[in-house]
Protein backbone atom coordinates (compact mmCIF):
# COMPACT_ATOMS: atom_id res chain seq x y z
CA UNK A 1 0.00 0.00 0.00
CA UNK A 2 2.73 2.47 1.02
CA UNK A 3 4.73 1.58 -2.09
CA UNK A 4 1.79 2.43 -4.37
CA UNK A 5 1.22 5.72 -2.59
CA UNK A 6 4.87 6.65 -2.73
CA UNK A 7 5.05 5.79 -6.43
CA UNK A 8 2.01 7.96 -7.09
CA UNK A 9 3.62 10.87 -5.25
CA UNK A 10 6.89 10.47 -7.07
CA UNK A 11 5.22 10.13 -10.47
CA UNK A 12 3.37 13.37 -9.82
CA UNK A 13 6.53 15.34 -9.06
CA UNK A 14 7.98 15.62 -12.59
CA UNK A 15 4.71 17.13 -13.80
CA UNK A 16 4.71 19.59 -10.95
CA UNK A 17 8.38 20.37 -11.40
CA UNK A 18 7.72 21.65 -14.89
CA UNK A 19 5.35 24.26 -13.47
CA UNK A 20 7.99 25.57 -11.04
CA UNK A 21 11.17 24.27 -12.60
CA UNK A 22 14.47 24.63 -10.79
CA UNK A 23 18.03 23.72 -11.63
CA UNK A 24 19.93 21.34 -9.39
CA UNK A 25 22.62 22.81 -7.15
CA UNK A 26 26.02 21.16 -6.91
CA UNK A 27 28.17 20.98 -3.80
CA UNK A 28 31.40 19.17 -4.69
CA UNK A 29 30.39 15.64 -5.71
CA UNK A 30 26.83 16.11 -4.35
CA UNK A 31 23.94 17.21 -6.53
CA UNK A 32 20.78 18.48 -4.84
CA UNK A 33 17.49 18.41 -6.77
CA UNK A 34 14.57 20.39 -5.36
CA UNK A 35 11.13 21.67 -6.24
CA UNK A 36 8.03 23.07 -4.57
CA UNK A 37 4.36 22.65 -5.32
CA UNK A 38 0.94 23.34 -3.82
CA UNK A 39 -0.21 20.50 -1.56
CA UNK A 40 -3.62 20.40 -3.25
CA UNK A 41 -1.95 18.53 -6.13
CA UNK A 42 -1.59 15.51 -3.82
CA UNK A 43 -4.43 13.04 -3.49
CA UNK A 44 -5.79 13.04 0.09
CA UNK A 45 -4.76 9.43 0.76
CA UNK A 46 -1.23 10.01 -0.55
CA UNK A 47 -0.79 13.10 1.62
CA UNK A 48 -2.13 11.29 4.70
CA UNK A 49 0.05 8.24 4.22
CA UNK A 50 3.22 10.27 3.71
CA UNK A 51 2.51 12.56 6.67
CA UNK A 52 1.89 15.70 4.61
CA UNK A 53 -0.90 18.23 5.16
CA UNK A 54 -3.13 19.27 2.27
CA UNK A 55 -4.83 22.63 2.10
CA UNK A 56 -5.15 25.84 0.12
CA UNK A 57 -2.34 27.54 2.04
CA UNK A 58 0.00 24.54 2.32
CA UNK A 59 2.89 23.86 -0.02
CA UNK A 60 5.38 21.01 -0.25
CA UNK A 61 9.13 21.20 -0.78
CA UNK A 62 10.73 18.06 -2.25
CA UNK A 63 14.49 17.43 -2.10
CA UNK A 64 16.68 14.60 -3.38
CA UNK A 65 20.45 14.35 -2.87
CA UNK A 66 22.73 12.34 -5.14
CA UNK A 67 26.45 11.67 -5.14
CA UNK A 68 28.39 11.30 -8.36
CA UNK A 69 30.34 8.03 -8.46
CA UNK A 70 32.30 6.17 -11.13
CA UNK A 71 29.18 4.05 -11.72
CA UNK A 72 26.92 7.10 -11.99
CA UNK A 73 24.68 9.01 -9.57
CA UNK A 74 23.72 7.32 -6.29
CA UNK A 75 21.05 8.47 -3.81
CA UNK A 76 22.48 9.92 -0.61
CA UNK A 77 20.80 9.55 2.76
CA UNK A 78 21.04 12.76 4.73
CA UNK A 79 19.75 14.76 7.66
CA UNK A 80 17.87 17.87 6.56
CA UNK A 81 16.72 20.85 8.55
CA UNK A 82 15.61 24.20 7.32
CA UNK A 83 13.22 27.08 7.26
CA UNK A 84 11.12 29.17 4.94
CA UNK A 85 10.76 32.96 5.22
CA UNK A 86 8.12 35.16 3.62
CA UNK A 87 8.62 38.71 2.38
CA UNK A 88 7.55 40.11 5.79
CA UNK A 89 10.42 38.25 7.42
CA UNK A 90 8.16 35.68 9.10
CA UNK A 91 10.10 32.42 9.42
CA UNK A 92 8.78 28.88 9.82
CA UNK A 93 10.78 25.73 10.40
CA UNK A 94 10.56 22.87 7.92
CA UNK A 95 10.06 19.33 9.27
CA UNK A 96 11.39 16.92 6.66
CA UNK A 97 9.97 13.45 6.13
CA UNK A 98 12.25 10.83 4.59
CA UNK A 99 10.70 8.70 1.83
CA UNK A 100 12.53 5.75 0.28
CA UNK A 101 11.55 3.58 -2.65
CA UNK A 102 14.15 1.00 -3.65
CA UNK A 103 17.36 2.97 -4.26
CA UNK A 104 15.68 6.41 -4.37
CA UNK A 105 15.50 8.68 -1.32
CA UNK A 106 13.40 11.85 -1.14
CA UNK A 107 12.84 14.37 1.63
CA UNK A 108 9.54 16.28 1.74
CA UNK A 109 8.24 18.98 4.08
CA UNK A 110 5.13 21.13 4.34
CA UNK A 111 5.17 24.90 4.56
CA UNK A 112 2.37 27.43 4.96
CA UNK A 113 1.75 30.71 3.17
CA UNK A 114 -1.54 32.57 3.48
CA UNK A 115 -1.07 34.80 0.47
CA UNK A 116 0.71 34.90 -2.85
CA UNK A 117 4.33 35.92 -2.56
CA UNK A 118 7.96 35.09 -2.83
CA UNK A 119 9.30 32.63 -0.24
CA UNK A 120 12.96 32.14 0.69
CA UNK A 121 14.05 28.61 1.56
CA UNK A 122 17.21 27.70 3.45
CA UNK A 123 17.96 24.01 4.01
CA UNK A 124 20.96 22.49 5.78
CA UNK A 125 21.94 19.13 4.25
CA UNK A 126 24.27 16.83 6.16
CA UNK A 127 25.05 13.49 4.48
CA UNK A 128 24.47 10.68 7.00
CA UNK A 129 27.76 9.08 5.91
CA UNK A 130 29.60 12.16 7.18
CA UNK A 131 31.09 15.05 5.36
CA UNK A 132 30.46 18.75 5.25
CA UNK A 133 27.03 20.21 5.89
CA UNK A 134 25.86 22.11 2.82
CA UNK A 135 23.32 24.92 2.68
CA UNK A 136 20.74 24.98 -0.09
CA UNK A 137 19.19 28.42 -0.62
CA UNK A 138 16.51 29.24 -3.15
CA UNK A 139 13.43 31.41 -3.68
CA UNK A 140 10.06 30.35 -5.02
CA UNK A 141 6.79 32.17 -5.53
CA UNK A 142 3.80 30.55 -3.82
CA UNK A 143 0.25 30.73 -5.18
CA UNK A 144 -2.39 29.68 -2.60
CA UNK A 145 -5.48 27.92 -3.92
CA UNK A 146 -8.54 30.15 -4.22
Amino acid sequence: MFRALLCSLLLLLPTLASAQQTSPQRFGNLTVYYNTFNSSYLQPDIAANTGLTRGPTHGVVNIAVQQQTAEGPVAVDALLSGNVTNMLGQRSNLRFIRLQEDDSIYFVANYTATQRGLLRFEVEIRPSSGGTTQTLRFQQEFFPDD
